[in-house]
Parts: structure tokens; C-alpha cells; sequence
């Protein structure tokens, strides 16, 4: 408890916002390296030589936002949902990046190869999804509850939300750091990994699987801000 006092006390002095940044996605949506980008351009011009201390302390990890007492000048990163116990809410900003599911799939496919199983174990357990040990199940089924997660935060209202399309978002920069209060710019536009995977023979199926959300998502603006209570 006293080693994390201390890094919010140091992480919320080396930010230059004042108030808990929350960047929430379902995964493999950009949020990481929005992060990445928020923190390095958050930091106090004084302090811009601490930023491998910056990364440590203003950047932090939320899989369970009840949990956790939200301070100002921290970012967390998170794939949970709202809950009506959040610390400090009326302060709270966040930034929801979402995908196209069915590249969000793909991206989940390539990394179980690549990680194993127990980095998928881990990232259900962030989504609060069960997993079943038939993780290839995930091209027939919403295993992971997508729709559901995007659907929820889309209905919050306590603070406000800056929604983000992925594959927009280096167009949106200044739309984001009008957001934030600060600048930001993003690393340049890397292409997924996964694409060699769109030749697929399961891309029918996931599409089949993914077709509604994909269609939600498709009538989304690219940037938008929620209307906060």
C-alpha cells in the first residue's frame, strides 16, 4: 500500500493533467499505444528527462476499476466495465478506442499462436469473460463479449467519453489532445500483423459471427464525445 501511495504521489506529479485518465477498449482496439503516446506527452516540461519514471508511475494497470481509488495525473489502462462503486467519478475522463471486431479476432487468433494460452486465459480474465478451453470457438461465438462491452459503455453517462475508431485514429489527433488539454501525436500508422490472416478460411464465419456488431460500429463516427449527466 505505502509503494503505491508513493507511486501516485510521484506519477501524479510528473503528469500535467489533473484529474484520473481512464483508456478503456475490448482489446487489440489501439488503446496501448494510445497510452504509450498520452503518457510520453503528459509529462511537465521540467521533468521530461524522468521518463522512464514516468512510464512506471503515471502509467498504471486497472483490470478492476472498483478497486481501485482513481488519482488525478494517472493514466489507466483498463478492459473492465462501469461500476456503480467508482472512486472519484465525477472527475474521471476517458478515451474508448474500438475496432473492427472481426480484425480484432484475427489479431486474437495470431496471438495464441504466438503467446499461448495462458496470455488468453489472461486477457479473458481482463474482459471479465469466462474462458472454456476452446478459445478456436471465438470464429462461431462472442466469447469474449464484444458487443456487450462496447453496448455499456456506450450507455454511460456519469463522465464524460471520447469514443475512437482505431483505424482513424491518427486523424483525430487533435480532436484527442483538444480532449486531454495537452498535445499529443501519435507513432506512425503501423499495419496489423494479422492482415496475411484475411485469406483465412474461417473470415466467412467470423464474419458471420461479427455481423451485427461490425454494423454498429460501421454507423459510429469516427470521433465522438459522449453526453455526460
Amino acid at each position: 500500500m505505502v509503494k503505491k501511495a508513493i507511486k501516485n504521489i510521484i506519477g501524479g506529479s510528473l503528469s500535467s493533467f489533473n484529474y484520473p485518465l481512464v483508456i478503456n477498449s475490448y482489446g487489440r482496439s489501439g488503446s496501448t499505444v494510445l497510452t504509450h503516446s498520452i503518457v510520453q506527452y503528459s509529462i511537465k516540461t521540467q521533468f521530461i528527462n524522468f521518463g522512464n519514471i514516468a512510464d512506471r508511475t503515471i502509467s498504471q494497470e486497472a483490470w478492476d476499476l472498483k478497486s481501485k481509488n482513481l488519482k488525478d495525473g494517472i493514466v489507466y489502462k483498463t478492459h473492465d466495465y462501469p461500476s456503480d462503486s467508482l472512486d472519484n467519478y465525477e472527475k474521471i475522463r476517458m478515451l474508448y478506442t474500438f475496432a473492427n471486431p472481426v480484425d480484432v479476432i484475427l489479431s486474437l487468433l495470431r496471438l495464441f499462436e504466438k503467446r499461448g494460452e495462458e496470455w488468453i486465459k489472461q486477457h479473458y480474465q481482463h474482459l471479465g469473460a469466462s474462458y472454456t478451453n476452446s478459445f478456436e470457438n471465438i470464429i462461431y461465438e462472442d466469447q469474449l463479449n464484444l458487443e456487450k462491452h462496447l453496448d455499456t459503455w456506450l450507455d454511460e453517462s456519469r463522465f464524460p467519453i471520447a469514443f475512437i475508431r482505431y483505424e482513424t485514429m491518427w486523424e483525430y489527433q487533435n480532436e484527442i489532445s483538444e480532449y486531454l488539454g495537452f498535445s499529443i501525436t501519435l507513432p506512425k500508422y503501423k499495419t496489423r500483423k494479422s492482415n496475411h490472416m484475411k485469406e483465412s478460411r474461417d473470415l466467412e464465419d467470423i464474419n458471420k459471427t461479427y455481423k451485427k456488431m461490425k454494423s454498429k460500429i460501421d454507423n459510429l463516427e469516427n470521433f465522438f464525445i459522449n453526453k455526460s449527466e
